[in-house]
């Protein structure tokens, strides 16, 4: 369609908005991408219509249109992040060209949203393997927005009235993630607004449709299945089955999802049963129970792909899709990709008529069970322990105490040899810049008595010329044009656990000064906010693990003013140097986590964190 060919409007302005190209469909309604001229300049705007020439008479027609309304204002109270908002709703002439509406028949309903930039979740999906870490998190965090939204749509909370709002057509083609990784629903209603009148099709979107939608029942229960068939997706990058034993089947299959209890298994399995009365009424508790066999399985999962979004066609002869190349091996052997699913992506849709999204229930095959590989192999997830992480780190720092003790017995002789040859321990290497011997650096004297941290006059803070991550050593220390971040006060208010100044140890280099986690949740997150006053200019820190920590990973957040500085995970042994521009801003935020979300985190040190002019 060409910018100037088609447009729409109420009858006071049938020219307000451009149509640019069709986007979806569903039921008897079309969706299409448009723009509206706003002073001066085109805003873009997703515009849903159903026109009354694609209905059976005129009074299916007028029927329709008074749900539609009726719907469309009660969705203009919905305003919440993770909700599509809601421009307008209207009646007026059909799609026309510019300034001939008024030489056609007929009547259009048309509801007007906000444009969501972003990717609908199937291309989302697609981008990740969940070979990482940080990937499961990212999915986890999806579900979570998703869940904590349609809970509260669900819950009466949503409206003024407290009437329950459901979205009656979830699927990974009707949320989509923006850059800043928000989720939000769109398209609410496709269906239910536009096919709930007694026609011979009943539209909706495989594998994600509820048993009781063929009876045209749309109700919270069939948001809760279609939203544990989205987890499905998620988890495993393939569509899923349109049966609800079948998915209840693959759901068990998945390395995630047969690791856990088996209580906690049960009711994982329950989202995705026939009988809507045993669904979890809570999608957000429910999430939690996936969340401990997310992160506690480390899972090499295939991309989904534009072919898994499509629905298998069982009439088709079988033709096996040829896999995408993972970002790592596998842990275990995946699921082949469902017979008969197209490999290609679909084209460009024609603006009239556009194709359909989903399949009318008589166009519908009997399902067909994915076939799931067994859990096996070295990759194979374990039993969930049944000891607390923190009995485990204590009993853990108690097996490393008996073993150094041992250590430092067995080398004090050595050291004390040492130390008599050279005069000092480690003199040489010391003053030649290399990292210290670990001997000297742990034993102390020949008696095991411990030796004090080194003093800033003892070190000067050189770094081993071979560590790659810190060549200089310390950030050189405050003058005129510096002052420490430690002096600084934290002005903000995480409530478990913050930055306190401390002391550490990167890659065998010792900072008397820096800042580390603090509080009760400091080995899961937390927080620190700092009023810069648009004062300073540079930041510049090294940012590593304390080389005694147990845990080895912590992910780091650093911006100024919104505005996102640094992001990534500090490994053992592998510290950051970092120069950030603050470019005179006024807040300074730093953020850290678990990047496994299990509250394992590793020992953060910010060492030497410098504002500089």
């Amino acid at each position: 369609m060409s910018r100037t060919a088609h447009h729409i409007g109420p009858d006071s302005a049938p020219d307000r908005y451009r149509l640019l190209r069709s986007i979806g469909r569903g039921g008897e309604a079309v969706l299409y991408l448009a723009e509206i001229e706003l002073a001066g300049g085109a805003e873009p705007v997703v515009v849903k219509v159903l026109d009354s020439k694609t209905t059976i008479t005129p009074e299916i027609f007028e029927r329709i249109s008074r749900k539609w309304n009726e719907q469309a204002e009660l969705l203009r109270f919905v305003h919440r992040p993770g909700v599509v908002g809601v421009r307008e709703h209207f009646q007026g002439p059909p799609i026309h060209r510019p300034g001939e509406s008024g030489t056609i028949t007929g009547r259009a309903l048309v509801l007007v949203m906000n444009h969501v930039d972003g990717l609908d979740l199937r291309d989302w999906r697609a981008e990740r393997t969940l070979v990482s870490p940080a990937e499961r998190r990212e999915v986890m965090r999806t579900l979570e927005q998703l869940a904590d939204v349609l809970d509260w749509l669900h819950s009466g909370k949503a409206t003024p009235s407290g009437r329950t709002v459901v979205h009656g057509d979830l699927s990974p083609g009707n949320v989509m993630v923006d850059e800043h990784g928000q989720a939000t629903l769109v398209d609410f209603g496709l269906s239910k607004l536009t096919a709930d009148h007694q026609t011979a099709e009943v539209w909706f979107t495989p594998g994600y449709a509820a048993p009781e939608i063929f009876e045209g029942k749309r109700t919270p229960a069939t948001d809760r299945y279609a939203f544990g068939a989205i987890a499905y997706f998620l988890l495993s990058g393939q569509s899923p089955p349109t049966a609800p034993e079948q998915l209840v089947g693959a759901f068990r299959a998945l390395p995630q999802i047969a690791g856990l209890p088996e209580d906690q298994r049960n009711r994982v399995l329950d989202i995705a049963s026939a009988d809507a009365a045993r669904r979890p009424i809570s999608l957000s508790s429910w999430v939690k129970d996936v969340r401990h066999g997310v992160v506690s399985t480390t899972t090499t999962s295939r991309p989904a792909t534009v072919a898994d979004a499509v629905p298998p066609t069982p009439a088709a002869p079988p033709v096996p899709a040829a896999p995408p190349v993972p970002v790592a091996p596998p842990a275990w052997p995946l699921a082949p990709q469902q017979p008969g699913t197209p490999a290609a992506a679909p084209t460009a849709q024609p603006v009239v008529p556009p194709p359909p999204a989903r399949q009318p229930v008589a166009a519908q095959h009997p399902p067909t069970a994915p076939s799931v590989a067994p859990v096996a192999g070295p990759g194979a997830p374990e039993p969930a322990s049944a000891t607390p992480p923190r009995t485990r780190r204590k009993k853990l720092a108690v097996a490393l105490a008996a073993a150094l003790a041992v250590a430092l017995l067995a080398g004090g002789t050595a050291v004390a040899m040492r130390f008599l040859n050279d005069g000092k321990a480690g003199g040489d290497d010391a003053a030649n810049g290399a990292a210290p011997d670990r001997s000297t650096s742990t034993a102390g004297t020949a008696s095991g008595t411990p030796v004090d941290p080194p003093s800033s006059a003892e070190t000067p803070g050189s770094a081993s010329p071979t560590d790659s991550a810190s060549p200089s050593g310390h950030t050189p220390g405050p003058g005129p044009d510096t002052v420490s971040l430690t002096t600084l006060k934290d002005v903000g208010d995480a409530p478990y656990a913050s930055l306190a100044v401390g002391s550490g140890t990167v890659k065998a280099v010792y900072y008397e000064t820096a800042l580390v986690p603090e509080g009760i949740d400091e080995e899961c997150s937390g927080s620190a906010a700092y009023n810069l006053g648009t004062e300073w200019k540079t930041l510049t820190m090294t940012a590593g693990i304390d080389d005694s920590s147990p845990k080895t990973t912590a992910r780091l957040t650093i911006t100024v003013d919104g505005k996102a500085l640094y992001t990534g995970v500090i490994d053992l042994g592998k510290p950051e140097k970092l120069t950030l521009d603050l470019d005179h801003g006024l807040r300074l935020n730093i953020a850290y986590e678990d990047p496994a979300d299990s509250c394992d985190m590793g020992r953060l040190v910010l060492a030497d964190p410098l504002l500089g002019k």
